[in-house]
């Protein structure tokens, strides 16, 4: 009888605590569950002059976002996620009435991918990697630039870019223009060095790359340049002196003669306390999307440092990772 009653009582307890751990996993199911989006820009309201976080809770989240890009229809939205030892390519896509959840690329999910652009046609995916470039290789301790190109709405395998574009150092952010252009940053010039580079294509192939002049590069690190279809404005991120945070974005437009003119800072609307790279435009040309890392400075304590507020702020997209942020892109028309 007091071996029954240890058990029904054993067994009470258990199943008050399988109630329990199933609503708190119903819970979580809930909060993990993908809204629902639907319309232009996975469904957002479009942003004004001020920059605004883009798609909070669905791609800017406590995870380090790094970079983005819409395919030229709009209906795919690509980004990478990265942390201390993965780098992955995600697509957001639009099927029907809704946006589904964000899914890896197919051959984004052994080494570390990073760095996704498309050509405005949208008949190459253009991205960096760390994946060897032979069958039987294994990975490199440093990154090039690979491409895939369109089939059907997929994307072939990718295809290494070339010793004429890739270096034995860091090869990072492949952008091309409508005329096929490429321009990306290497740090090929030594350690320490980050520079910004570009190759035409002449017959059908890359040309050795090219290190652009002291108006866009200095001896300070430039990096993640994009570079507007028709080739009429470039906008990068540097570290020189004189910046707003740890890397503000600048941008560069081209003369009646064709040379860049002097690089200038876009300001404090665009670039705040934290780096700010990786830029690219929408393809409508309507807003300029860019990763910026950003915290909540803390000037007055509203709430006890107990271990559910460090959670909290762990939890939150204002932990110091990356997060894509957007804005008018009008805001271009006035630096100019």
């Amino acid at each position: 009888m007091h071996l029954k009653m240890i058990t029904m009582k054993t067994f009470y307890n258990l199943s008050v605590l399988f109630l329990l751990l199933s609503s708190v996993l119903n819970a979580q199911q809930n909060t993990n569950t993908f809204p629902e989006l639907t319309g232009q820009y996975l469904g957002q309201k479009v942003p004004g002059m001020a920059p605004e976080m883009f798609a909070p809770g669905v791609v800017s989240t406590c995870l380090e976002e790094l970079n983005s890009v819409f395919y030229p229809n709009g209906n795919e939205f690509y980004f990478c996620v990265h942390n201390a030892n993965f780098s992955t390519i995600f697509m957001i896509k639009s099927e029907g009435k809704f946006w589904i959840k964000p899914k890896p690329l197919p051959f984004s999910s052994i080494y570390n991918d990073i760095d996704v652009t498309i050509s405005p046609d949208g008949q190459k995916l253009f991205f960096s990697s760390n994946r060897p470039d032979s069958l039987n290789g294994v990975p490199k301790n440093e990154h090039d630039i690979w491409f895939c190109t369109r089939v059907g709405d997929s994307w072939s395998i990718p295809i290494h870019l070339g010793e004429e574009i890739n270096s034995d150092k860091e090869d990072f952010y492949p952008v091309v223009s409508k005329n096929g252009t490429l321009y990306f940053n290497s740090q090929r010039s030594g350690e320490g060095t980050n520079d910004i580079y570009m190759s035409k294509i002449v017959d059908g192939k890359y040309s050795k790359a090219e290190k652009l002049g002291p108006e866009i590069n200095s001896e300070y690190r430039e990096y993640d340049a994009y570079i507007d279809q028709d080739e009429e404005f470039i906008i990068f991120t540097s570290d020189r002196p004189g910046n707003l945070g740890r890397g503000d974005l600048y941008i560069s437009f081209k003369n009646q003669e064709g040379f860049w003119t002097p690089a200038k800072n876009m300001g404090a609307k665009i670039n705040g306390m934290g780096p700010e790279f990786s830029p690219f435009l929408s393809p409508d040309g309507k807003y300029l999307l860019y990763t910026r890392q950003t915290w909540t400075p803390v000037i007055e304590l509203t709430e006890s440092l107990t271990y559910e507020y460090y959670l909290k702020v762990h939890n939150s997209q204002n932990n110091l990772s990356g997060n894509i942020w957007w804005v008018d892109a009008r805001i271009i028309n006035e630096l100019k």
